[in-house]
């Protein structure tokens, strides 16, 4: 999801070191915050983990509702995860003086994020790109394990914190060969775009001009479409394939050459590669 943040340092990782690695991560975890430890538990593998037989990094989506018992950011909670409460207050109130967009909670989610990643890299196993980190990411580095323990290699590792369906369906990948989750998401990113909405891969659908969230589940995501391009099925959001089946068939030949332009301009900048479909298209449009 990050892309190669530790590009110097990271490597990639096969299937069959997805389960051990993942297991060790979360037993450090608790490690470092033996009275929260459970939370650590509510990781779910989005993305290409596990799906393909390598994998560039880890992807792992949580639920923000994990993260506490009581009351948000209470006092007695945030000890539990190494963080004074006066410190995150003045972490909070910094970033919220400089927020544009960002809700309240969102910048209350960000400084929580940045001063946890201070504890876990405390001893010096997981590493942290805080200068990253956002209202719903952490990027970490960690070692890799096979079924006999500790290999030489290390694996980047991304958190998605916030509403998990939503979270599984913004980060679905179901793709094959060349083409990764960033393809299909990428394509629904373009439609929007088109019609004046925002994909907000951490939070939902925004209109562009009300800067509203408009859909924050995958159904009101769904009803969305449908509104805009005609008799969406969950199912078609799950692939690149089936999305793009979808909208060469119900849009105008004009918006579908618009959106695929916004789309192919998207793949260039990310440096991704093109679907075999829009070869052509590609050609005739460089």
């Amino acid at each position: 999801m990050g892309g190669n943040i530790f590009k110097d340092h990271a490597s990639p990782i096969c299937r069959g070191n997805i389960r051990p690695t993942l297991q060790y991560y979360i037993k450090h975890l608790g490690y470092i915050f033996p009275n929260k430890k459970k939370v650590f538990k509510n990781f779910y593998p989005v993305g290409s983990v596990g799906k393909k037989d390598v994998s560039g990094d880890m992807d792992l989506a949580i639920d923000f509702s994990h993260f506490f018992d009581g009351e948000d950011f209470n006092e007695a909670e945030l000890q539990d995860y190494l963080i004074f409460p006066d410190e995150f207050q003045q972490l909070y109130k910094k970033i919220k003086s400089r927020a544009r967009t960002a809700t309240d909670e969102m910048c209350k989610r960000k400084a929580f994020l940045k001063l946890l990643a201070y504890p876990l890299t405390s001893e010096g196993v997981i590493h942290v790109a805080n200068e990253k980190t956002t209202h719903g990411n952490i990027f970490s580095l960690f070692p890799q394990y096979d079924r006999l323990g500790r290999i030489n290699e290390s694996v980047q590792i991304d958190w998605m914190v916030g509403n998990l369906p939503w979270l599984k369906f913004a980060y679905h990948s179901g793709e094959g060969g060349e083409l990764k989750g960033m393809h299909r998401t990428q394509l629904m990113v373009a439609m929007l775009s088109h019609k004046g909405y925002t994909f907000v891969h951490l939070n939902g659908i925004k209109d562009k001009k009300t800067q509203e969230f408009v859909a924050t589940t995958p159904e009101q995501a769904t009803a969305l479409f449908c509104k805009l391009y005609g008799k969406f099925e969950k199912d078609d959001f799950y692939s690149f394939f089936r999305l793009h089946t979808f909208l060469e068939k119900y849009s105008s030949p004009q918006e579908y050459e618009e959106v695929i332009k916004t789309y192919l301009h998207i793949l260039k900048t990310s440096k991704a590669a093109v679907p075999y479909q829009l070869k052509g298209f590609a050609d005739e449009n460089p």
